[in-house]
């Protein structure tokens, strides 16, 4: 009972922690924050982060988890679902970007300590986003390719991955300003709804006219390669002692 009582007394105070540490890493950002604020904010002392996370900088790496595990549901990341077109692939992952940004219930320091870690390229970061965020992003990436065609160079497939993942993020960013002067909008399921159907809309437009653009270059390229005719060999001219020399015999 005794053991029952002090494991779940931990956990408690390890939640804490995480939380108390999430607030101030948002508010203040990972440099700031010191480890004594975290601990008179979770209720208890310095010795239970050397306890439960071993430094700040682990601490951190556990919060940065902590966020990720408050995703309303995994994304959507097989690619070619059995029966679904490109379009409806597309669909889903705005529909599934945007209920992450305005879940409901989440802590109100979550999103702001996303945008810190990914400002302040913060410990962990690099490794979070390998093993967390870049799966979605190149699920979103091999759709963008499929619009675009095999011959759409890189960079052009990651613009257009950056823009459809851009509109969704502008939505969370400038929540509280867009609330506060676009005459109260707010984010319900219903506005993301008819959010979620201007986004793909207006990123389909874009990518099928980029892909038109690409076919046409290329058409353009391969009309001027097949009509190119090759350069003569010509034969070297004469040198003047050369000519002199004949014209005297």
């Amino acid at each position: 009972m005794k053991s029952a009582k002090k494991s779940r007394a931990s956990a408690e105070t390890r939640l804490a922690l995480l939380e108390a540490a999430g607030e101030l890493f948002a508010e203040k950002g990972f440099r700031v924050a010191s480890t004594r604020e975290i601990c008179r904010k979770a209720g208890t002392d310095i010795a239970a982060i050397h306890y439960h996370f071993g430094n700040k900088e682990k601490l951190y790496e556990e919060v940065l988890k902590y966020a990720d595990s408050l995703l309303a549901e995994p994304a959507p990341i097989a690619s070619g679902k059995q029966g679904w077109s490109r379009e409806e692939r597309l669909r889903e992952m705005v529909d599934w970007v945007l209920g992450q940004c305005f879940a409901p219930g989440q802590p109100a320091w979550r999103w702001k300590f996303i945008e810190h870690a990914t400002t302040e390229l913060t410990p962990g970061l690099e490794r979070f986003f390998q093993s967390r965020i870049l799966p979605m992003y190149k699920a979103l990436d091999s759709i963008c390719r499929e619009f675009l065609g095999d011959g759409a160079p890189r960079w052009q497939v990651r613009f257009a991955t950056r823009s459809i993942l851009g509109q969704c993020f502008y939505y969370r960013h400038f929540r509280a300003l867009l609330t506060a002067t676009e005459a109260g909008e707010t984010f319900f399921p219903e506005r993301l709804n008819e959010l979620a159907n201007h986004i793909v809309v207006f990123s389909l437009a874009g990518l099928k006219a980029q892909a038109r653009q690409l076919k046409r270059a290329r058409q353009r390229e391969s009309r001027v390669l097949r009509y190119r005719k090759p350069i003569s060999r010509r034969k070297p001219a004469k040198a003047a002692s050369e000519i002199k020399a004949a014209s005297v015999r």
